[in-house]
């Protein structure tokens, strides 16, 4: 039987015998919308027809920006960004609001894994052996991921300690804690000094209770210093004197439990 063959990337329109097909493009058309409109079509497809208008749909082509945007889409409960400053991925769900990390494997098993839920609904009409074996290959998938460290890119500020977004264990945590420390634990008294050494001591006090992972001392200088600035209008200073000369003038530790 002869089939008249075209590759078309949208959906066919107004062919006789399509109206009641679920193409590829369809199908991930109705679930990803929005990733459709900014990446285009899932796949380039090879529409063929007889004459008595019975249709054969191929997916021939994969659209590698699509699948690399859909690993995410809160609606349907992914949530993944690649953090840049890590080079990690991290994955959030619904039911656990702070980010894990997750590895490129498991990433590339869950874009297999929708490529299989696809070919439980497609019609008869569509030759499923691409869907099935040549896009769920190891050098497919990771194409996908790969492609997904820039789809889905997200900088420091992405979940820095002004940030709604959480990661586990993540310093922006530590940054929270250090903003509720100059808020609560410090306060104005002029002729006081607080050395930096007091105050990381102190800080690290507080992270330990709070099951937080620890902060290197550099790292605590370059958060608690602004904050101070901006809480108490002093700046940090190197003329204290002793072996502990960094510190402030003007502010101190509150004598809270355990911290004296």
């Amino acid at each position: 039987m002869v089939y008249e063959s075209a590759l078309e990337l949208n959906e066919p329109r107004l062919r006789p015998g399509l109206n009641h097909i679920i193409t590829p493009n369809a199908y991930f058309n109705q679930l990803f919308p929005v990733q459709t409109q900014q990446f285009g079509p899932a796949f380039l497809q090879l529409l063929e027809t007889n004459l008595t208008s019975k249709c054969k749909i191929s997916p021939v082509s994969i659209n590698i920006d699509f699948f690399a945007s859909i690993l995410s889409d809160p609606r349907i409960g992914l949530s993944v960004v690649y953090y840049e400053p890590e080079m990690q991925f991290y994955f959030n769900s619904p039911f656990q609001p702070i980010y894990k990390l997750v590895s490129p494997e498991k990433l590339q098993n869950l874009y297999r894994g929708i490529l299989i839920q696809a070919t439980k609904s497609l019609d008869n009409s569509v030759n499923i052996l691409n869907l099935f074996m040549e896009f769920r290959s190891d050098k497919v998938a990771k194409q996908v991921v790969n492609r997904a460290k820039s789809v889905l890119a997200a900088d420091s500020s992405y979940s820095s300690a002004q940030s709604k977004y959480q990661r586990v264990r993540g310093i922006e945590l530590c940054e929270r804690v250090v903003r509720k420390f100059v808020e609560e634990v410090l306060s104005a008294e002029p002729g006081q000094i607080l050395r930096l050494g007091d105050a990381y001591e102190v800080f690290r006090r507080l992270l330990k209770e709070r099951e937080l992972p620890d902060m290197k001392r550099p790292d605590f200088r370059a958060v608690v210093a602004p904050l101070i600035t901006e809480q108490f209008n002093v700046c940090l200073r190197n003329d204290l004197g002793g072996a502990g000369g960094r510190g402030w003038k003007g502010v101190k530790l509150q004598s809270l439990p355990g911290l004296n």
